[in-house]
């Protein structure tokens, strides 16, 4: 890993342990999650709303940007906690970003960022953390769009508590622009941040009276089979 992308995670790293965990406010209901995340603190990520399939949530930012000629830096970091509904259970997510860039100089230009999920019902221990990196990697074109992907897979075991279903996650997505390493003149734009939730079904777990009566029912027909062994005996 270069030391430049090394100095732009660790101004992340910094951001996220200064910012903290936002106090929520806003809850979306999709289909098969819902998102909450406080409304005020979304910054330069702008508005939110639920996508087309109500599956996942997507961000228009606001000024995102960072130019030589003024913010040399643009950081913004956000928390969302997803919570699956009632039958289902969160498995993975899915993070894409689009946006634009002009350059007339020589050197980096910087696109990264952090994607991170928490567990809520169980231990907070238990961390995994993303990074976010552009295609292309270098931007060599005056001018020209660049896309960004992450993805997290939820650890089949060890998450959600004691019964092992991932039902909520706190989730972390820090974005990070910068050109402060240009000579020349240099915009880069985040256009676009979608996030996407996947589940599948929880496969419900009988009551105490529902043992009871399979326990019921076995025993009766152990009875049953018992009586006709006997009577052809």
């Amino acid at each position: 890993m270069s030391m430049y992308k090394k100095t732009l995670q660790a101004a992340l790293g910094l951001s996220i342990a200064l910012l903290g965990t936002a106090a929520y406010a806003e809850t979306l209901t999709g289909t098969y999650v819902n998102y909450t995340f406080d409304e005020s603190a979304l910054g330069m990520f702008g508005t939110a709303a639920l996508s087309a399939s109500g599956d996942g949530l997507v961000f228009s930012p606001v000024d995102f940007m960072a130019t030589t000629s003024g913010t040399v830096f643009a950081q913004d970091t956000i928390y969302v906690t997803v919570t699956a509904n009632p039958g289902y259970q969160l498995t993975a997510f899915g993070l894409s970003e689009t946006g634009r860039y002009s350059r007339s100089g020589d050197g980096p230009l910087g696109v990264t960022g952090q994607f991170g999920l928490t567990d809520v019902e169980g231990t907070t221990v238990n961390h995994i953390l993303a990074t976010i990196e552009a295609s292309p990697g270098s931007f060599t074109e005056e001018s020209g769009s660049w896309a960004a992907q992450a993805a997290i897979t939820l650890p089949a075991t060890g998450w959600g508590g004691a019964d092992g279903s991932v039902g909520s996650v706190s989730l972390e997505i820090s974005n990070l622009l910068d050109t402060s390493g240009f000579s020349g003149s240099a915009s880069i734009y985040k256009d676009f941040i979608g996030l996407s939730a996947f589940t599948t079904t929880v496969s419900p777990v009988p009551e105490a009276n529902t043992y009871a009566m399979m326990l019921a029912g076995l025993g009766l027909v152990g009875f049953m089979a018992r009586r006709r062994i006997n009577a052809s005996a």
